[in-house]
């Protein structure tokens, strides 16, 4: 069967996006990915959809992912539900040198456990889908998934380190995390504009989710019992996405990017806001691209990609040579 990506845009019927919800929908916060490449990087982020005059995000419906399957849009889906700290699926996710040769020992490694472990193709590599027969615990998800990496000797991403990413990133998530998302399945990924399948059933949308349907999944009896006497694997420390500005030598007070924006909002640990490097272009209307650390303000992003050269210089703030190295960008 053919296993080439392909990028048209598809009918999609409401039943499809229906059964599509239950099964990879674990909660109602989803991302967006950029139809435009960032242009200090030229990745295409994913951000968070927001409405425009409220400002509060938008959550996942029939509608957007009818949008999603047909390939208008792109969303970003979270794997733990910060309710029950479950999630309904496993995903692995690899993109580096010789990573496919990694999940297919990780697929092998399933199906001698007794699991159905799918393969869905990337635009660098791929991703190993698990099915789960009900929401199950992150931590256990996590578990299992983790110490058959370890036995493997499959490196698992750290920092800039090459390796796999599991899905779920965290055990459990606090009130006000979303934990971490990732491409949904059957879409088309904005980079290269290819929309990738599971490999195991042919590439059109009727096929797939009757494979979907098919597919053995994962029972609570079975994860507890591949699962039992492992030693548990901590929650890891949040990874930062935020790039620190270092104080400038010389000046008694360093630059704080709060006091140059407005209407700021406060989500979980950061302050959302308009992205000034964005908002000279007319983009960013809904004032959500700019997040801003409320613990430690000099740690800001902007999601649609604009660097801190970028942000600064629209702020009328340039950022002094001598305070500005590559490692810090």
């Amino acid at each position: 069967m053919s296993t080439h990506a392909t990028a048209a845009v598809l009918p999609v019927t409401r039943a499809q996006a229906a059964e599509y919800m239950l099964l990879f929908a674990n909660r109602r916060a989803y991302l967006r990915q950029s139809h435009f490449p960032s242009t200090k990087s030229g990745r295409f982020y994913f951000y968070k959809a927001c409405d425009r005059e409220s400002k509060q995000p938008f959550s996942i419906d029939i509608a957007t992912i009818h949008s999603h399957l047909a390939g208008h849009l792109t969303v970003g889906i979270y794997a733990i539900n910060p309710q029950s700290q479950t999630s309904k699926w496993i995903a692995i996710d690899a993109d580096y040198a010789d990573s496919r040769r990694d999940l297919l020992r990780l697929q092998q490694a399933c199906r001698e456990d007794g699991i159905e472990a799918l393969m869905e193709q990337s635009r660098r590599g791929g991703h190993l889908w698990i099915f789960l027969a009900e929401p199950l615990p992150a931590k256990l998800c996590r578990l299992y998934v983790l110490h058959v990496a370890r036995r493997l000797g499959i490196a698992v991403k750290r920092d800039k380190e090459d390796g796999i990413e599991v899905f779920p990133r965290q055990n459990e998530l606090q009130p006000g995390e979303f934990g971490n998302a990732i491409r949904g399945p059957l879409g088309i990924h904005r980079a290269s504009m290819q929309r990738y399948w599971f490999e195991a059933a042919e590439p059109t949308l009727d096929a797939q989710f009757q494979f979907l349907r098919q597919v053995r999944r994962l029972t609570r009896e079975h994860l507890d019992a591949l699962t039992a006497g492992l030693a548990p694997i901590p929650n890891p420390a949040p990874a930062s996405p935020w790039a620190q500005l270092p104080a400038v030598r010389g000046q008694s007070q360093s630059f704080q990017i709060l006091r140059h924006v407005s209407n700021t909002k406060r989500s979980g640990r950061n302050y959302i806001a308009r992205c000034p490097a964005c908002a000279q272009r007319g983009e960013d209307r809904r004032g959500t691209h700019l997040s801003i650390s409320v613990t430690e303000p000099r740690m800001y992003h902007c999601w649609a990609g604009c660097s801190k050269e970028m942000i600064r210089a629209a702020l009328g703030c340039p950022i002094p040579s001598s305070a500005w190295s590559p490692r810090t960008a």
